[in-house]
């Protein structure tokens, strides 16, 4: 009888739920997809803006081995060319954002939707030269809605759990996204680098290097 009654207990109580993941895992997700989205418009952008005839180009210089096209922008510039570029990229997306340089910075801000809820999301960044003309992101705040997120513990996961392109370089302890434009080829065999991104006084400086012909 007391084990029919054992029985019966272990049949009708329920079975042990898994715990739900909590609320930090939302985020932890749409920082992840925010840092995606600084490399892929690293990307897009790093392959694409110089080629608008928005910008001002220098003489031509001429090597042994390529063409040199220096290119000159400002900060209206540049910031119409990722407008239109990035308005290309996102058709049919429900994820919108920009990319915005200002003189005290480079932000991409925008919304998504979470549980059915429009939340906004905004990254701060410090763009800078490093060697062989790539660039460097200091990012110092991200935020979803309301919250700020911990920068570190991010890109510490990203590195830990997902496959980053070769030509990006997360470091977790200095908060920096390294972008190595020097590894990214474009048509023809077409390589881009930065000379100068100077905020405060308005000026950027890229370089378009184009391999000479094999028949020259």
């Amino acid at each position: 009888m007391r084990e029919q009654q054992r029985s019966e207990k272990k049949a009708a109580a329920p079975a042990k739920a898994k715990a739900p993941k909590g609320p930090i895992n939302i985020w932890k997700w749409v920082a992840i997809v925010l840092i995606a989205l600084i490399i892929g418009t690293g990307a897009y952008f790093g392959t694409q803006v110089m080629s608008s005839s928005n910008t001002t180009v220098e003489n031509t210089k001429s090597s042994s081995s390529a063409a040199s096209v220096p290119i000159t922008m400002n900060r209206q510039q540049l910031n119409a060319l990722a407008s239109y570029y990035l308005t290309d990229l996102q058709k049919d997306q429900d994820l919108k954002y920009k990319f915005v340089v200002r003189s005290d910075g480079a932000y991409l801000l925008g919304t998504t939707k979470i549980l059915g809820q429009s939340v906004s999301f905004v990254i701060t960044m410090q763009p800078s030269v490093i060697s062989n003309g790539n660039i460097s992101l200091k990012a110092t705040k991200l935020s979803v809605g309301t919250m700020s997120l911990p920068i570190s513990f991010v890109i510490n996961y990203i590195n830990n759990n997902y496959k980053i392109p070769s030509w990006v370089k997360m470091n977790a302890k200095s908060k920096t996204i390294d972008l190595y434009l020097n590894k990214l080829v474009g048509k023809n065999d077409v390589r881009y680098s930065v000379d100068k991104l100077d905020l405060k006084n308005n000026v950027f400086k890229f370089e378009m290097h184009i391999p000479k012909s094999s028949s020259n």
